[in-house]
């Protein structure tokens, strides 16, 4: 358990633990350590009494963590962190917005903010696709990573080739799928 020591924090807590006290059920009262008589009395303390209880270090105001869900809390927000770059990558990378509605599940309009919040310009129309022998090394790497999930395969493909936007490879592989 961490123990609370500012009194604030303990305040808040206090109240919050106060207001919980009244919905409560004995078994729950049993299971946190607080006797009926002590909810009774602390539900019905004045705002300046509950000010004096947090107040005092005699008291233990602590917080216990479920360490299975801070794990599972740290994970999503570590995943969504990692989203979040992948999109960014992608926006800054010159992907399509219809390439990052598909992969991101993103609106145009949202990719279209993004775009201009980092600075990522991208010229208007249909991209210029490079030469054959170009467009053919592309898809054959393409090819090659057929086994991962799109996002990896668009993300892979440009590390191979970061000389092009993202949107020509994507318009290189759409041209190559469309013909199969």
């Amino acid at each position: 358990m961490l123990r609370l020591a500012d009194a604030h924090v303990r305040l808040v807590l206090l109240h919050h633990v106060a207001v919980r006290l009244a919905q409560a059920s004995l078994g729950e009262l049993q299971a946190a350590g607080i006797e009926t008589e002590q909810a009774e009395r602390l539900r019905h303390l004045s705002p300046l009494d509950l000010h004096r209880l947090a107040a005092m270090r005699d008291l233990t105001i602590g917080v216990a963590v479920d360490a299975a869900g801070l794990k599972a809390g740290l994970r999503a927000v570590a995943l969504a962190n990692e989203a979040r770059a992948q999109e960014d990558y992608f926006i800054r990378h010159g992907a399509s917005s219809r390439l990052i509605s598909t992969l991101f599940k993103i609106r145009r309009k949202v990719t279209l903010k993004r775009r201009r919040d980092i600075g990522a310009w991208r010229p208007a129309g249909r991209v210029r696709l490079p030469d054959d022998t170009t467009r053919e090394r592309i898809y054959r790497v393409w090819l090659g990573m057929e086994a991962m999930a799109p996002r990896v395969r668009y993300y892979r493909l440009h590390q191979a080739f970061p000389q092009f936007p993202i949107a020509v490879l994507e318009a290189v592989v759409r041209a190559f799928e469309a013909d199969r």
